[in-house]
């Protein structure tokens, strides 16, 4: 049995190729019952900016999964394969675990991609996808993310300039601020929003455009207020901060603008500049009162703080290596498992059939000297077998399973049989991972 991860992600594929091979919900679970004709097991991760297949398969070849992603593409093997990557085993287990820890994402460290993988291991779970092999390594993968973004920095400090901004009017404001104004209603306005409602729900938003419709648009999704540009320097004077991100050629507040404005209303402001060409005058800043970010500033704070999340990779790309290396030698005697259930089976047939046979020549024996005499072939198989069977559980070894089912004379379909059946007294069936 082999262990398989192909797939698609921002690193390999355009938008284009990612946009073909996504699987949105109304397709997914069609998707993992076509799957469910290839892989005893499986899985399907699908996000913005990847698309993999998790795969346990009855041999080493992945070529019913490239045809299965090119399917679902409407391409070619070879059109869709430039794009492909493909990991077995060990490999396909630490890159799991590093997608599960936010280490392989486009942000270092984004903290949706866990609850990603959560949803992609329920999506396959109602539909049997998961056995004892996935099912542990996906709880392996949520147990290894939650790990490195506690033990470790990797996903503090910001890296988005809206999610750093909003961190700064935090802070700046002691996280008293109640009432924000957003001057804009596009992508960048939306996001504040999104942000907004995330970390202040109670807060009191006010969305102000140059054409109301799209204001009032943005805001019913948001449970916002809405109101003109004609209103700029009243919704000024009354909000907490501003952040503005509209798509002016020039900018919308200058210093005279924010002179009247800081006249009325008596107190400081914190002005947040998202747009690019500025929204509002550098010379804003130098009035008293305002305190003021552009992009420039904003950037410099994204750079930073990635850094910061830079400085902790190793310690995270070792509690991946750690997770991996657990995964590997709990699955490596769960494959030995059957064949050493078949040998302990197979010495025991030929002790009692052996011991049966003496005996028939022995018919003086008492029954305790016959009991005696069991007692030591017992413990002489079990002496014999000691080596072979610590050698198979042990992670350097378990890979010569069909070395010691050919040495024994083992019956490696009655093997194959048993699996999930045979994994017996080797400690590998705790659930620690949840």
């Amino acid at each position: 049995m082999k262990l398989v991860a192909i797939g698609v992600s921002q690193y390999t594929a355009p938008l284009h190729i990612r946009t073909r091979l996504a699987f949105p919900a109304d397709v997914l679970q069609d998707a993992l019952a076509r799957l469910r004709e290839v892989a005893t097991e499986r899985f399907i991760l699908s996000t913005c900016n990847r698309s993999e297949v998790y795969a346990v398969l009855p041999d080493a070849s992945v070529t019913a999964l490239h045809r299965f992603l090119a399917a679902q593409a409407g391409l070619t093997d070879e059109e869709l394969s430039p794009y492909l990557y493909s990991y077995t085993d060990a490999a396909a287990v630490s890159h799991l675990l590093r997608v599960a820890a936010g280490l392989d994402s486009m942000v270092l460290g984004e903290e949706q991609i866990l609850a990603q993988v959560k949803a992609a291991l329920e999506a396959a779970g109602q539909q049997g996808g998961l056995g004892g092999v996935l099912h542990r390594l996906g709880q392996i993968a949520l147990a290894c993310g939650k790990q490195v973004r506690t033990n470790t920095k990797v996903s503090r400090k910001p890296l988005s300039v809206v999610t750093v901004a909003l961190d700064l009017a935090a802070r700046e404001q002691n996280h008293t601020a109640r009432r924000v104004l957003v001057v804009g209603a596009g992508r960048t306005a939306e996001l504040a929003l999104k942000h907004l409602r995330k970390a202040k729900p109670g807060a009191d938003c006010t969305v102000i455009n140059r054409t109301y419709e799209r204001a009032r648009l943005l805001a019913e999704r948001y449970d916002a207020a809405a109101t003109s540009l004609n209103e700029l320097i009243p919704a000024l004077t009354v909000c907490d901060f501003a952040i503005c991100c509209t798509s002016s050629p020039t900018p919308l507040i200058d210093a005279t603008l924010m002179r009247r404005v800081m006249d009325v209303r008596q107190r400081p402001i914190l002005m947040l500049d998202l747009a690019v060409p500025r929204d509002i005058d550098p010379e804003v800043a130098q009035l008293e009162g305002v305190t003021l970010y552009d992009m420039d500033s904003l950037g410099a704070i994204c750079a930073a703080n990635r850094d910061y999340r830079e400085q902790e990779v190793a310690a995270a790309e070792g509690i991946v290596a750690e997770h991996t290396a657990a995964f590997i030698v709990w699955w490596q005697a769960r494959e030995a498992a059957p064949t050493i259930a078949a040998l302990r089976a197979h010495a025991g047939a030929i002790r009692d059939a052996e011991v049966a046979e003496m005996l028939s020549h022995l018919p003086a024996l008492t029954a305790g000297e016959q009991a005696i005499v069991r007692q030591m072939a017992a413990q002489l198989v079990n002496k014999l077998l000691h080596h072979p069977i610590t050698a198979l559980k042990s992670p350097q070894l378990a890979s010569n399973t069909a070395l010691v089912r050919q040495l024994f004379g083992l019956d490696a379909s009655a093997i194959a049989q048993q699996g999930e059946h045979v994994i017996l007294s080797i400690g590998a069936e705790d659930d620690n991972y949840q």
